[in-house]
């Protein structure tokens, strides 16, 4: 006979025996002696673990005091406080052994916020270390100060306001370059061998990350070069525009694309999905949540080709991967860079954050791309040295292969006899 709870607790026992009061008061003792003694059992395991937990920790400040003692009685060089503590505090991020945990300062948790906020204040310049002691500029802004004067990336900046950079830490001299709004700045850089000074002007830049154009038989261009909280609003306009002049197809160029934030790409993957999942979170204890979910209003319906390469990253690769998915895009260039994984960034009163992988991602139907890429459905390489920046439209032989794929094949042609 199946299970069900009248059959085991039958109503009439319960409404029919009673139970006397000398065995109730028992059976009560019994139960408060029972939870007693589990609520000592679980806060007795509880707090052994903090007392291990404590003692493992104490284990390590001890270490860290007997190398103090060491250092500050037989080190002929010169420490700081300041130092020693931001060196413990990287250390232990260090130890994480994940390539994406780091420890930011307010100057460059500052330039975070900015770069996800859309808007970036200084002379236009992205530049890192380039293993020489000086700094190599990745990116230049549009319209900023340092693209009216000429900058260019692969540009080495060897002194900032007369000052060697190789009497600079790199974040101090990241600092100089960024500056008040309105003040200038001196760079002499270097260039195919070849010293050149530049005057520059700090400003507030907004942020051109996408570009629209049309191309031939009514394709599409658009190009999305990071995802900050204004990329969805310029996406809209550039497809707006391109809608507007008879979109037939479209080309998504996300060559180059780091990521970014992931706010973004519901409304733009709104505009071109169906209504999806398009991208699930896994966060820690195997909890799952929804990223990003599409309802199909407004959206477009034509043939998409994603452009790709070895710097499509994260956010882009979300992006990426959820087109081909959920919208029968197909990819192009080459093997993307393989990032999988969403980063939490957790502020702290002094102006410092920290930045940890706090969630997995997961496509809604391709396999996990974190570490490996996303493989394109057509591989075409540039020519050798050239960049998607730097290569004419011409010789972009991966948006000539996207064009080939999307422009309709001619019909036969008839040869009368």
């Amino acid at each position: 006979m199946p299970y069900s709870t009248t059959e085991v607790i039958p109503r009439r026992i319960i409404v029919n025996k009673r139970i006397p009061l000398g065995v109730a008061i028992s059976l009560i003792a019994i139960g408060c002696a029972i939870t007693f003694v589990l609520t000592w059992t679980i806060s007795l395991n509880v707090y052994n673990s903090k007392i291990s937990t404590a003692d493992k920790y104490e284990g390590v400040y001890e270490k860290l005091r007997e190398i103090d003692a060491v250092v500050r009685n037989n080190y002929i060089g010169t420490i700081t406080d300041e130092s020693i503590e931001l060196g413990i505090i990287n250390g232990y991020v260090s130890g994480i052994g994940d390539k994406y945990a780091s420890y930011l300062q307010p100057n460059s948790y500052y330039e975070l916020q900015q770069n996800t906020g859309g808007v970036v204040s200084g002379a236009g310049i992205v530049a890192k270390a380039d293993g020489s002691g000086y700094l190599v500029v990745t990116n230049v802004y549009k319209n900023s100060s340092a693209y009216l004067n000429g900058i260019k990336t692969g540009d080495v900046i060897t002194e900032i306001d007369g000052r060697s950079l190789l009497t600079m830490e790199e974040d101090a001299a990241l600092e100089k370059i960024s500056g008040a709004i309105g003040s200038k700045l001196t760079l002499k850089l270097l260039r195919d061998g070849e010293e050149m000074t530049v005057s520059l002007i700090r400003q507030q830049i907004d942020i051109e990350s996408v570009t629209g154009e049309m191309l031939e038989n009514n394709i599409g261009y658009i190009r999305i070069t990071t995802f900050n909280d204004k990329t969805a609003e310029q996406f809209a306009g550039a497809l707006n525009s391109l809608t507007e002049k008879g979109l037939k197809g479209l080309i998504l160029d996300v060559r180059q694309n780091g990521g970014g934030v992931i706010a973004p790409l519901k409304s733009m993957l709104n505009r071109l999905l169906p209504a999806c999942v398009a991208a699930t979170a896994e966060y820690i204890n195997g909890v799952k949540k929804t990223l990003i979910e599409t309802d199909s209003v407004n959206n477009i319906s034509v043939p998409m080709t994603v452009l790709v390469d070895g710097g499509t990253a994260s956010a882009a690769e979300i992006f990426a991967v959820a087109l081909r998915d959920e919208g029968n895009a197909v990819l192009v260039g080459t093997q993307t860079y393989g990032k999988a994984v969403l980063l939490g960034t957790y502020s702290f009163p002094d102006g410092t954050a920290l930045t940890i992988p706090n969630a997995k991602v997961i496509p809604s139907k391709s396999e996990s791309f974190d570490g490996v890429g996303l493989k394109p459905d057509y591989i075409a390489e540039l020519p050798a040295g050239e960049t998607p920046d730097t290569v004419s439209r011409e010789n972009d032989s991966q948006l000539q292969k996207a064009i080939e794929i999307m422009t309709p094949a001619a019909p036969p042609v008839e040869v009368m006899d």
